[in-house]
C-alpha cells in the first residue's frame, strides 16, 4: 500500500508532530489519524470541531470497515505546503471511545494499527469534503454526530465547514488535484516500490498531464462518483482507488481461494485481461492481468500489482475497483471537485 507522512500541529501554532505510514487513499477525502499514532501533547492540542456546542464524531465507512472519532482542527503540514485549521479525524479517540450501535454495525472497526495497517489514511479523493451536502442538509447522514456527553452521540448535520476535509482544499496553491506516480512491477510482485504523490494537476512541470485523458465522473444512484468501465460485455460503475490493495470486480469464471479469512481470484495460471474505461467521451483500453493471490499474498511483498478478488460487500458489489495495481507503472491524476485543470473541472479522474 502506498504510504507518506504528514505533519499535524495545534493550529497557528506547536506542538507539531510528524506521523509516518499514512495510508495514501484517492477513494476518499480527508486526514484521519489514529489516536495512538499521536503523542499525549499533540492531541490535547488539538481543538474539538462543535456543533451547537456539542462535540462533533465522524463514523466514516469504508469497503473493509469503519473508523470512529472526534473531529478536531489541525494545521496540515506536506511538500512545503500548510492547511490551517483543517479537520480532521481522530481514529479511536480515547475521549469518545463510545461507538454508537448505528455505527458499530456497519462492519469491522479499523480503529488500531493492527486493523487499519496504518498509522492513518490521507484522502486525496475527488471530493472536497467526506460527506457533502447530504450531511448539511441531513442529520440521519450515516457520517456524523453530536455528542454533548463522551457515551451519548446522536447523529446530526455537519455545515461543510466542519466536516473532513480533504487538504487540497486548504493549500494556498497546487490545490486542484493530486498526481500519485508508481513504477512498474512485475507480475510476481516485489518486496516494495517507491513512487511520489504530487499537489497540483498541470499546475507545475512535475505534474504536467502529458498525454493523459480526462475522465469526468457521474454520481451514481449510491451518491458514489463513477465512470464506466466495460468488461466482458457487461458495463460497471468504477473509480480509481489507490486505498484498496487489489482489483475488485465481479467474475464468477475465476478461480478463487481464502487467503486469511478473504476470498481472492486464485487462477492456475497468469490470466490476462482487457477492460474499456469511459467517461466524459473518452475511453482508454486498459490490459491487466491476474495472477493466483494464494501464492502471491505469501511472499510477505509489499507491490502486488498481480492480486485481484470478487466484488462484494455492500459498498463494494456490483463495482469495478481498480485498486493499486492499476496504478503501478502509470500517472494517475485525481482532478478535484470545483477546481479546474488544463482538460476542464473535477470531479475528475485522469490518465
Amino acid at each position: 500500500m502506498p504510504y507518506v507522512s504528514v505533519t499535524v500541529c495545534a493550529p497557528g501554532g506547536s506542538p507539531c508532530q510528524t506521523i509516518s505510514r499514512v495510508l495514501v487513499d484517492t477513494g476518499s477525502s480527508g486526514l484521519r489519524l489514529l489516536a495512538s499514532a499521536l503523542n499525549g501533547s499533540t492531541l490535547g492540542s488539538l481543538p474539538g470541531a462543535t456543533t451547537n456546542s456539542r462535540q462533533l464524531a465522524e463514523c466514516m465507512q469504508f469497503a473493509s470497515g469503519f473508523t470512529w472519532g472526534s473531529v478536531r482542527y489541525a494545521d496540515v503540514k506536506m511538500a512545503g505546503k500548510t492547511a490551517s485549521s483543517l479537520p480532521i479525524q481522530i481514529i479511536s479517540d480515547p475521549a469518545y471511545s463510545f461507538i454508537p450501535a448505528a455505527c458499530s454495525g456497519t462492519g469491522s472497526n479499523l480503529g488500531s494499527l493492527s486493523t487499519l495497517k496504518a498509522n492513518g489514511i490521507l484522502g486525496v479523493g475527488l471530493r472536497q469534503q467526506d460527506c457533502g451536502s447530504t450531511c448539511v442538509n441531513f442529520s440521519n447522514n450515516s457520517y456524523y454526530y453530536a455528542c454533548p456527553t463522551a457515551l451519548s452521540c446522536q447523529p446530526a448535520q455537519a455545515a461543510a465547514s466542519l466536516q473532513v476535509s480533504n487538504p487540497l482544499v486548504g493549500f494556498a496553491s497546487d490545490n486542484n488535484g493530486v498526481m500519485l506516480q508508481l513504477p512498474a512491477v512485475a507480475i510476481s510482485g516485489a518486496p516494495s516500490a517507491a513512487g511520489t504523490l504530487y499537489f497540483g494537476v498541470g499546475t507545475q512541470s512535475n505534474n504536467a498531464l502529458g498525454a493523459a485523458k480526462a475522465f469526468p465522473t457521474t454520481l451514481d444512484g449510491n451518491g458514489v462518483d463513477v465512470i464506466s468501465t466495460s468488461y466482458k460485455s457487461l458495463s460497471y460503475g468504477s473509480f480509481l482507488d489507490s486505498g484498496s490493495n487489489g482489483l475488485f470486480f465481479p467474475d464468477a469464471t475465476i478461480a478463487t481461494c481464502v487467503v486469511g479469512s478473504s476470498t481472492w481470484f486464485c487462477p492456475g495460471g497468469i490470466l490476462n485481461l482487457n477492460a474499456t474505461l469511459s467517461g466524459g467521451g473518452n475511453n482508454s483500453a486498459v490490459a491487466f492481468s491476474l495472477g493466483n493471490a494464494g501464492s502471491l499474498l505469501l511472499q510477505g511483498y509489499s507491490a502486488l500489482p498481480g492480486v485481484g478478488a470478487p466484488a462484494s460487500g455492500l459498498l463494494l458489489s456490483g463495482y469495478f475497483d481498480w485498486g493499486l495495481p492499476f496504478f503501478y507503472g502509470r500517472n494517475v491524476y485525481i482532478g478535484l471537485e470545483g477546481r479546474s485543470n488544463p482538460l476542464g473541472s473535477g470531479p475528475m479522474f485522469l490518465f
